[in-house]
């Protein structure tokens, strides 16, 4: 697996995406809802890879929740830089994706966004796509 890592403005917020797939196969989904829309999302996953999101300080992070209120978008609280969304199970898993322009080879992502509705979809129908969509992630808090 190859690893493509990133952070935010500041740097407080670093996020590693591992995959098998190379960047030119992705396309990003831009999200249609008000909160990605105003954050000119372009989110890519792998379910076959993983997500690691990690900050030093837990405080640096905002997980901002809206909707249905079942995932945490990541922010920095300190340059304001819209990270990624991860979803906990209640199986303690959790899966996530990641935006594209917050990895260091973010460029190599050269398909054009896919833009994507998903207002009208349940509890059941967001976790059910995300579980066979999205990555296994988790944040971690790292030494500083």
């Amino acid at each position: 697996m190859t690893t493509y890592s990133g952070s935010c403005h500041c740097g407080r917020i670093r996020v590693a995406l591992e995959t098998d797939l190379v960047p030119e196969s992705f396309t990003p989904r831009s999200c249609l809802c008000g909160f990605c829309r105003m954050h000119s999302s372009a989110a890519v996953s792998d379910p076959d890879g993983k997500i690691t999101f990690s900050a030093a300080n837990r405080d640096d992070v905002s997980f901002y929740r809206h909707g249905l209120g079942l995932t945490d978008f990541i922010v920095c609280k300190t340059c304001g830089v819209y990270m990624g969304a991860l979803m906990p199970y209640d199986d303690g898993t959790a899966v996530a994706n990641v935006m594209v322009k917050t990895l260091d080879d973010g460029d190599r992502f050269t398909q054009s966004s896919a833009s994507v509705i998903r207002t009208e979809e349940d509890e059941a129908g967001k976790r059910t796509r995300r579980r066979a969509q999205w990555s296994p992630a988790s944040f971690e808090e790292r030494s500083a």
